[in-house]
């Protein structure tokens, strides 16, 4: 049983080409991460994901750590963390991200993991942005705030929908309880995958009515449309 423990706390193998890993490597080998196509790795108002926001007065930047490839390593990544129950995994991808842009998020004053319906939740058993959260909180030691923005409405998956279909799905999903936490504040929001940006979106039009407040995005990976 001890040894099993070992294995879980600590994986002998990498999660992407299930090679034996070796010391000072975790979760992934050092030729897979350095082979998973990276993202723009620079916080930008017009970049990839910058063009998604900037019409937001209130937006000050975004970017992601990877880009997706399709039946590749970042899809296998996504799918370990979001359909293996992979908590530790997703703590460990949440460092990779606080590590990568400790420099560029160092007036941050909350972390803002994109929040699911409590039915949701309960099902999957985790929230996987609140677990990139932490790994980003770890290293930051900015702190996370999971009570403010909420999901009001209970939605379909966004997966096989179009753009228009996407954003009437999520529409009036969220909600904020205390605006006055947020007045004046330099804020993240951190979600795993972005492919058109709705459900993004959608929590910014909602902190957006916000005094003074500050936006900026970080996401594990993007996918394109």
């Amino acid at each position: 049983m001890f040894s099993d423990l070992i294995k879980i706390g600590f994986p002998k193998n990498c999660i992407s080409c299930n090679n034996s890993l070796v010391k000072n490597e975790t979760y992934l080998c050092g030729n897979c991460f350095f082979y998973i196509p990276k993202g723009e790795l620079t916080m930008s108002s017009d970049g990839e994901i910058g063009n998604l926001f900037n019409h937001f007065d209130c937006f000050v930047g975004g970017s992601h750590l990877f880009d997706f490839d399709k039946e590749g390593k970042t899809q296998q990544i996504l799918h370990e963390l979001k359909y293996n129950s992979n908590i530790n995994f997703g703590e460990y991808l949440g460092k990779l991200m606080g590590s990568e842009f400790k420099d560029l998020l160092k007036d941050i004053e909350y972390l803002i993991p994109v929040p699911l319906h409590p039915k949701k939740e309960h099902q999957r058993g985790f929230n996987q942005s609140l677990l990139l959260c932490k790994g980003l909180n770890s290293v930051l030691k900015t702190p996370i705030s999971t009570k403010n923005l909420i999901r009001t409405r209970y939605t379909e998956t966004q997966t096989k929908k179009n753009k228009s279909q996407r954003i009437e799905n999520i529409k009036n999903a969220f909600e904020i309880k205390k605006p006055e936490e947020f007045i004046g504040k330099s804020v993240l929001l951190i979600d795993d995958v972005i492919t058109t940006g709705s459900t993004l979106s959608e929590c910014m039009a909602v902190l957006y009515e916000i005094e003074g407040i500050k936006i900026s995005v970080l996401l594990l990976a993007k996918a394109n449309y």
